[in-house]
């Protein structure tokens, strides 16, 4: 396969061990870049770059510390040689209402969810305006679109911020020639689904317009041409991927 650039380009993909961010690793890696995975879980990195191959890179970090968030991209800019694409992904679910919300599981849920993909983006930009191009890619979610149907009010809340936060770095980077944007999934098909039951995900199933559960590919495909050449005049912009259960503005 060619590859989706006209340059060669090193993607780093945070909570990229697995689930979602795992599949959109294996996508930049087939589309042609080099590829650094930012997870906690040490040995589904390696597990996954070995599965990559010489392309292929990981470093372990705690994404809710800026100080492991620098290393991590210090280190994975150093892998080969350059930082070009920064994809957004880590996260945390919480469902918990308000009424049981805790003070520490909201400062957790926003410190992973949103903190981290500002101060990654903050100590990914400089690399980027080094080569005069960049891309920013953030995964955000249908819930901070609409305020989520099982999701609780924290991680809505942290996935909402994550489209302002788009938005924002969008207007700032452009003149650098670095596009920022998002993709906001729908139901999809990860661990996260593993405490359902089949017929619990087949009354989810009847709710979308497609009639089906969305799978990692899915957003993956979408993340990957945000991330090409092809998308250099988008930016500040939200695609929805959820099989049409949620089209509002």
């Amino acid at each position: 396969m060619g590859s989706t650039w006209d340059t060669p380009r090193t993607a780093v993909v945070t909570g990229g061990a697995r689930g979602i961010g795992r599949a959109i690793a294996v996508a930049l890696a087939q589309a042609g870049a080099s590829v650094v995975v930012i997870d906690r879980d040490e040995g589904a990195c390696v597990e996954l770059a070995r599965e990559i191959g010489p392309t292929a890179g990981f470093c372990a970090a705690d994404m809710a510390s800026v100080p492991d968030i620098e290393r991590a991209i210090d280190a994975a800019a150093a892998m080969f040689g350059s930082l070009d694409i920064l994809v957004n992904n880590v996260g945390i679910l919480s469902t918990t209402a308000l009424a049981d919300l805790s003070e520490q599981e909201w400062d957790l849920v926003m410190s992973v969810n949103l903190k981290s993909a500002a101060f990654a983006t903050k100590y990914a930009v400089p690399f980027m305006e080094r080569r005069g191009w960049g891309r920013v890619v953030n995964v955000a979610s249908m819930a901070g679109r609409m305020g989520g149907v099982s999701t609780g009010c924290a991680y809505s809340a942290s996935k909402a911020a994550i489209l302002g936060l788009t938005k924002c770095l969008a207007l700032r980077l452009a003149s650098a020639n670095i596009t920022v944007n998002a993709v906001a999934p729908g139901p999809t098909n990860t661990d996260m689904f593993a405490g359902f039951t089949p017929e619990q995900i087949r009354n989810f199933e009847r709710t979308i317009p497609l009639g089906r559960i969305g799978r990692p590919e899915n957003i993956a495909d979408t993340v990957v041409f945000l991330a090409s050449d092809s998308a250099s005049f988008m930016t500040g912009a939200t695609i929805d991927v959820n099989g049409g259960l949620y089209t509002g503005s």
